[in-house]
């Protein structure tokens, strides 16, 4: 009976082996599905956006984003002669075509900028890259290209700004870092890091935080992009040594990107030796201050960028 026993343990721990291997299994290809059906949700887009045009006179213009091999589509709005020029970046599932684009790059112009608006890679607008939103990873290329074409109409490097909102202030954050001839950039709503931003949104999307690491990984896999080691905030050394301006703006409730995110950058940048401040706006929904501070934002927007770019 003792010799029917001692053979059955280990019979009985080898059948517990492999059903205690199945279920590891089994977990391990459930969270890489579920990584992947939440990174495919965040990085791509269902439709295209209906195509809206600018208010009065405008061009269509395209031009190779900088050191890929894909075109970036935009509208460039002419301003007042010896104005500076403006590049307009849009944020996550946005596009050039958005109303509230079209209603900001109208603002804009009517101080007098001359106004170049994005259609930053893959979202809902007419640029295609590798087919995978990218935060601001990829999409700083657009930014640098847009910056290319601008010499190639005239403007001196002192004479373009950068704008953008959520991820659209981060692709002109992580632009200017890779080009010090970007003398200021306005970041309405930026994000950290696109790890910390996609985990704290995951569950208003249905997904628990815990697949955002895997998330990230078939990101990697699918594109090569390691967008969680290029974020924003990584950015303050290289802001510092191009001497870049930059103004943050937040709405202190922001509602989708949180408050906090503009508050750390703010730190690290002035740690850093960045010329930056924040003007911290009382405001909800993500990104509205403009539309609620009105006339107010776009002094400001206009005092910051006489002061940092030329006017001839």
């Amino acid at each position: 009976m003792q010799n029917e026993a001692s053979q059955r343990r280990p019979k009985a721990r080898r059948w517990l082996t492999i059903a205690l291997s199945l279920i590891a299994a089994l977990i391990v290809i459930a969270y890489a599905v579920v990584a992947y059906l939440g990174y495919n949700f965040l990085s791509t887009v269902g439709s295209k956006a209906p195509v809206l045009t600018p208010e009065g006179v405008y061009e269509t213009v395209s031009f190779p984003a900088r050191g890929q091999t894909y075109l970036v589509y935009a509208h460039y709005l002419e301003g007042e002669a010896g104005m500076p020029a403006i590049i307009q970046a849009h944020g996550w599932r946005s596009s050039r075509f958005e109303p509230a684009v079209l209603e900001r790059i109208a603002k804009y112009r009517a101080l007098g900028y001359h106004v170049l608006s994005l259609d930053l890679s893959d979202a809902r607008g007419e640029t295609v890259g590798n087919g995978r939103i990218a935060m601001g990873y990829e999409e700083r290329y657009d930014v640098l290209g847009a910056f290319d074409y601008l010499l190639t109409r005239g403007f001196t490097a002192d004479q373009i700004g950068v704008t953008g909102e959520s991820m659209g202030a981060v692709s002109a954050i992580l632009a200017a870092a890779l080009e010090p001839r970007i003398r200021a950039v306005w970041a309405d709503s930026p994000f950290t890091r696109a790890d910390s931003v996609a985990s704290e949104q995951a569950e208003t999307f249905g997904f628990p935080r815990i697949i955002v690491p895997g998330g990230m990984l078939w990101g990697a896999i699918l594109t090569g992009n390691r967008i969680w080691e290029d974020g924003a905030l990584a950015q303050a050394a290289r802001l510092a040594e191009n001497k870049t301006a930059v103004q943050l703006v937040h709405c202190d409730q922001d509602d989708f990107v949180f408050y906090y995110h503009s508050q750390e950058l703010f730190e690290a940048y002035r740690a850093a030796g960045v010329p930056v401040e924040l003007w911290t706006t009382q405001c909800k929904k993500h990104p509205t201050s403009l539309e609620v501070e009105g006339e107010n934002y776009l002094a400001r927007f206009d005092a910051f960028f006489r002061q940092h770019l030329r006017m001839s």
